[in-house]
């Protein structure tokens, strides 16, 4: 059996980011049209693709190698002032393997990030639309474009299929008071919406999964911030009946080794519960260092979870996230990745399924003007579904982009 949705709701589902915002722009700011502080910062990449096993298949004569166009369109748009920040960024990226038709896809991702200060209080959200092939969807990527670990979500499965399309909304609306100057309150929600069109039915199941996390905070001094996190959650896959529900408590601290360099660290533990099964309270919790200088950008995150995915089934996941960029010189810059994460049967079996994946990139970027840069890029992906299956699949993928990124510009 396929899963299939209508392509209208597919088609409305991109639109409503878009819809949201406007109306949420229209509310917030009442004088656009005399407002100067919105800006417009459009890039547009054009470039090549290889990959050696596109689908990660562990049977080298299954292996599927493609070659083929990309082209990827954003837009930036920013609006800025003492008290209020927005910022809505849609994409497409269209790509095309004259040799297997088949995998062609037009991808679509919308991102939206709002924040408004008032005297004691801040609130906010961030949302996300992704709607995009499985093949690309389900595989893990190291993204240099990702300054904050905290924003990766754990939703991908490592089964990378040849057919099919994923559509996700994540929506994250938060809130926060300060009772004085050295303590505060937020509460802040993580909702996942996920459904997947043309995959035939248990290969992969769509799902929600919500989070509701209440942080306290208290600063010991101008460096030092100590963390207490409460946090309950609600998976729900489709194909199930019972919904599985959790609970969890992480206490750390925020320290800034200097302006330009932070760290912060969480530990604690989630208790899952599901009808009819009793599950072993998890060790949960990451340690995070981001280090921004002028020539240098360092985010590193260790990460161990209970995470939802398309698998019908929450897993225990250890996760290792690196991004590094340097700028060598007035015209190149280099970089390299790390995405990896092992996924365990938990000790009450949480998950069926155990995997390790691994995804090494290097990147390269030699600026040609302000404007005009070329882009070389490599990863090499492992993916290894665990010892019941005795396989391991891995691919090498390069792409070649030319960028054109102008100045943004001032609009309205």
């Amino acid at each position: 059996m396929v899963t299939r949705h209508n392509p209208d709701h597919v088609v409305l589902g991109a639109l409503l980011p878009i819809t949201l915002c406007i109306a949420i722009c229209a509310t917030a700011f009442p004088n656009l049209a005399r407002a100067q502080n919105w800006q417009l910062g459009p890039v547009l990449r054009v470039g090549l693709e290889t990959d050696d096993n596109a689908t990660l298949n562990i049977r080298t004569d299954e292996e599927v190698s493609l070659s083929g166009y990309l082209l990827d369109a954003r837009a930036d748009v920013e609006y800025s002032s003492a008290s209020t920040s927005f910022s809505i960024s849609p994409r497409a990226i269209l790509r095309k393997y004259p040799d297997e038709p088949d995998f062609d896809s037009d991808d679509i991702y919308v991102r939206s990030d709002f924040s408004h200060e008032m005297q004691s209080t801040t609130i906010g959200f961030r949302a996300f639309f992704e709607q995009q092939s499985v093949r690309t969807a389900e595989r893990a990527v190291s993204d240099p474009e990702i300054e904050d670990p905290d924003d990766i979500t754990d939703d991908e499965t490592g089964r990378i299929l040849r057919f099919g399309d994923r559509n996700k909304w994540r929506i994250s609306p938060y809130w926060s008071y300060e009772f004085s100057n050295i303590s505060s309150i937020g509460v802040d929600v993580d909702y996942i919406d996920v459904q997947y069109d043309n995959v035939f039915e248990g290969l992969l199941e769509g799902y929600t999964d919500t989070r509701l996390n209440v942080t306290y905070r208290r600063s010991f001094s101008a460096v030092n911030t100590g963390l207490l996190t409460v946090t309950g959650r609600s998976y729900d896959p489709e194909l199930d009946e019972n919904d599985i529900t959790g609970y969890g408590v992480l206490g750390g601290f925020e320290y800034s080794l200097s302006e330009k360099m932070r760290l912060r660290a969480m530990v604690g533990f989630e208790e899952t519960d599901q009808s009819g099964f009793d599950y072993d309270r998890e060790p949960i919790g990451f340690v995070t260092l981001i280090r921004n200088l002028e020539t240098i950008r360092m985010s590193a995150q260790y990460r161990r979870s209970v995470v939802g995915s398309g698998s019908g089934r929450l897993s225990v996941r250890d996760s290792i996230f690196l991004n590094f960029g340097r700028r060598l010189s007035e015209r190149v810059s280099a970089g390299l990745g790390v995405r990896a994460y092992n996924s365990e049967e938990g000790r009450a079996g949480i998950t069926l399924e155990e995997r390790t994946y691994i995804q090494l990139r290097s990147s390269f970027r030699w600026y040609l003007s302000r404007a005009w840069v070329i882009e070389a890029d490599y990863r090499y992906t492992v993916n290894d579904p665990g010892p019941e299956v005795g396989e391991r699949a891995n691919s090498n993928q390069i792409n070649l982009w030319i960028v054109y990124q102008p100045r943004s510009i001032s609009v309205l």
